[in-house]
């Protein structure tokens, strides 16, 4: 199976897995202003889905994300500069919110990296919750050689691979290719093309065994963890954990805990699309 079509994010659900391809093959799927906004609607989407339990994410064309399109700051930057509020601030930060709308998404997100991710595509692969690459990709963050700041995605490669280590390959404009991106925290999983299908399939066999709400708690409680005092999340993560006892899934793995068959929310891994 095969995704199609000329959208600047190609999206499909299959099973209770949504698929979702970059799709500017030509830039290397930098990202336009149009590009991420169809990813902020992705979101929309995926967290109306209460079944939903994984997104997963790459790019088309052999690359994952070519970072931002310097082509519109280039125009940005030919206009006079604006008496009022400068628009180079409104298109940089609005890249942030997408990555932080991103970041929040109550499902797991998972990456697949071929070939390159660079700048912006690297603070894109940071905020989602594991990341494969193949064997032959590379990260780059060159921005302080181009004259300009990582500025919307370092507090998240800060918050993936740890803010010392973060400021020095931002500082040192950093080129890793796979094997160091793994050792770094970049990435999780390290594999040759040929057993990529079959290693995202088994971490999408993991989640086919977890329950949405549950899932979705979780999710929401490690989040929480980021941005709350301890015991201010402690509080609300026992609310949480009420609710789901509440709710009747709880009762149901209970009891198919003890009668030793599956609980009733064990679902199918799809066939997978080629992540090319």
């Amino acid at each position: 199976m095969s995704m199609a079509g000329d959208a600047l994010v190609q999206v499909e659900r299959r099973g209770a897995f949504w698929f979702a391809r970059l799709n500017r093959p030509d830039k290397r799927n930098a990202l336009s202003a149009a590009l991420m906004g169809d990813l902020l609607a992705l979101c929309d989407r995926v967290e109306a889905d209460a079944d939903a339990r994984a997104l997963v994410l790459w790019g088309a064309g052999g690359s994952f994300c070519a970072g931002a399109d310097f082509g519109v700051f280039l125009e940005l930057m030919a206009a006079p500069a604006p008496a009022g509020p400068d628009p180079i601030i409104a298109h940089n930060r609005t890249f942030g919110a997408m990555l932080e709308r991103l970041a929040s998404l109550p499902v797991p997100t998972l990456g697949v990296i071929r070939g390159a991710a660079i700048g912006g595509g690297v603070g894109l692969a940071s905020v989602l919750d594991r990341v494969i690459a193949t064997d032959d990709a590379v990260y780059a963050m060159p921005e302080v050689t181009l004259g300009v700041a990582p500025a919307q995605i370092a507090p998240f490669v800060a918050r993936r691979i740890g803010a010392t280590r973060a400021r020095w390959r931002m500082l040192a404009a950093a080129r890793l290719d796979a094997n160091a991106a793994h050792a770094d925290g970049f990435v999780d999983v390290v594999v040759p093309v040929t057993a990529l299908q079959d290693t995202v399939a088994a971490e999408l066999g993991l989640l086919a065994l977890t329950e949405p709400a549950a899932l979705r708690a979780t999710k929401r409680l490690t989040l929480r963890n980021l941005a709350m005092p301890l015991t201010a999340a402690l509080d609300a993560a026992a609310h949480d954990f009420a609710e789901l006892l509440r709710g009747g899934s709880a009762r149901e793995g209970i009891a198919a805990s003890r009668e030793r068959r599956p609980p009733a929310w064990h679902t199918a891994v799809p066939d997978l699309p080629e992540f090319d």
